[in-house]
Formats: C-alpha cells, structure tokens, sequence
C-alpha cells in the first residue's frame, strides 16, 4: 500500500491533527464502468506492485464475504471476476500488479475453469481455490488458510451488510469471517471452532439475523449489532475504534456489496474502516460516526460514481 505517500501529498491539503474538521478534509472518488473495473481502479490506487490477488465473484456476494482477511494477510489486493472470462481490465490490472500467485474465493459455479486457463495464459501457475459445498464451508477453508486464530467474526451468510462492515477490521486484527444461519451453526463451522479452539468470538448483527441459541454456540461471544445495518456499522466503527485508525476512511454504499468488498481489502491495508451509507439519504448514525472521527481525517475515499453514492450524500455526511 502506499499510505505513506498518500499521506505526504496531502500535507499540503490538511490541517493540523486537532485542527482538521470532516468538512477540511478532502475526498477523493475511485470509480469505473462497472464494479470490475471499480475494484481494478480500487488496486490501482492502492497497490504499487503485489505477487498474489485474491479473486472473487462479483456476481454474489457469499463466497466473497470471508475474502478480505486472506487478502490483508498475503498483502493483497481483491478483485472481482463474472463466473465465465475475466474481464480485461482485470487481467490487465493482474499484468500490471506482476501478481504471480491467486487465490480463487469459491467453486467452479462462480469462478469457473475457464477462469484458471485465462490465469495460466498470463504466467500465473500458483492457483489455489478455496471453496466448499456451500457458502458456509467456504468460509471455513478461508478460515483454514489464515491460520490457528485467537478470535473469530461470526457474521450472518444470508447478507452481505454485517460481514462487511467488521471485514477491514476481522482483517487486521487477524479474525477469520465465518458464516453462519440464523438459527443453526453449520456443520463445518461447528467442527472449525471445535478443533481450533478460538478463546473469543465477535458476532455482527442483532438476533433478527443470528439468534441467541446460535451465538451462544461459540466461544464467549461478543454481539455488536444496531437496529439497522448502518447502525451495526456504526457501533462496529466504535467498538474498536482504539484498534484502527481513521486517518483515510472509505465510504461506500450500503446497498450493494461489490465496492465495499473490494474497498474492504484497501481499507485493511491502511487500518481504516469502510463506512457503509445510504446512497442518498445518509442516516443519522452514519454522519455521527463521520463526524465523531472528522479530527482524525487526513482524506474520505469514496467509492463509486454519483449513481452510486451521490455528491450530496457526501456532503450530507461531512456536513459541507
């Protein structure tokens, strides 16, 4: 990542710490034609050169919900592919990185064979799936390939919100995402917390979406939740706000998934949080939270066209 001359550049631009408000400092948007080309442009601005990239679907969001620690661990940017043919801009971006080791997020149904011929075509021959029989099982293998972990995120594998809005965070204090049903652990997921044995668990959202008989199946689970899921993503911001730093916070939808997932490997990589947001309509909690760091804010990414977050939501949130 290139945090330290991010941060250099705009020297000029904020500030004093203590001084800064979120309406001083600026935005800077990272956007394409389409979510593939948002996420290549999302690498591009964060990555300089990296030897491995994390694939994943851009097509549904399961597979690719527990990707974002693996990318921080291997220092990685991750990008999206449709099930079929990776899209030019991907492969280009690939080339541009020198990448020579991918990690594909899910099974031949979302990231087809094809995907790996195209991947060998480009002088990558060090190709790991990780996929299971369900999106569950997946998130398990990701799981596996981080290591023996200390604590573990469980987030609901029904949406996409939850699980993104801990995703940075799960990534840099080194917790796998694991995934779970409203109302019953997976069996892989049961047998992963039974022979890894975490000490801690964070569950991410309210009993509508994990119940109290679910949580309470691993270990001294944390629940950090809100009535909404910009309200969840609030409250996760806070709970660990002593673990992060909000010097270049990312803003992205709420409403979709495939901006705040690509953005949440680039927000890990400088320990900052994605804050989720309506694209129109800024909910409350959500200008509270921007606002109640705005001291810290060196820059706002933004993620996406105005179609997607709108210029006067991100005014509405930095009070411009």
């Amino acid at each position: 990542m290139k945090k330290a001359i991010i941060l250099s550049a705009l020297l000029t631009l904020a500030l004093p710490f203590g001084q800064a408000k979120a309406e001083d400092a600026p935005t800077h948007r990272i956007s394409g034609k389409d979510r593939y080309e948002t996420a290549v442009n999302i690498s591009a601005e964060g990555w300089d050169t990296s030897a491995v990239a994390v694939l994943a679907t851009g097509k549904d969001f399961p597979d690719a919900l527990s990707a974002t620690p693996l990318a921080y661990k291997y220092g990685a940017p991750l990008l999206l592919t449709p099930a079929s043919s990776l899209p030019d801009s991907v492969k280009n971006e690939l080339k541009r990185l020198k990448v020579t080791t991918v990690y594909l997020i899910g099974g031949k149904s979302v990231i087809s064979q094809n995907i790996e011929t195209e991947l060998n075509s480009l002088g990558i021959s060090s190709i790991t799936r990780l996929s299971g029989a369900d999106r569950y099982e997946t998130s398990v293998k990701v799981a596996k390939q981080l290591g023996n972990p200390d604590s573990v995120v469980v987030a609901t594998g029904e949406g996409f919100p939850d699980a993104l809005s801990i995703a940075p965070i799960a990534a840099q204090l080194e917790m796998p995402i694991l995934l779970t049903k409203k109302n019953s652990v997976p069996s892989s997921v049961s047998q992963f917390v039974n022979s890894e044995q975490p000490v801690e668990s964070f569950v991410i959202g309210g009993t509508g979406v994990i119940s109290a008989q679910v949580a309470s199946a691993f270990p001294m689970p944390e629940r950090i939740s809100g009535v909404n899921r910009y309200a969840t993503n609030s409250n996760v911001i806070q709970y660990f706000e002593d673990a992060i730093d909000m010097d270049l916070p990312v803003i992205a939808t709420g409403e979709n998934y495939p901006d705040a997932l690509a953005g949440s490997a680039f927000a890990a990589a400088t320990w900052n949080p994605v804050i989720l947001t309506h694209p129109t309509k800024p909910h409350q909690t959500t200008i509270d939270t921007v606002q109640a760091y705005s001291d810290y804010a060196e820059l706002y990414y933004v993620l996406g066209g105005n179609t997607v977050v709108t210029d006067q939501a991100v005014n509405t949130l930095l009070q411009k």
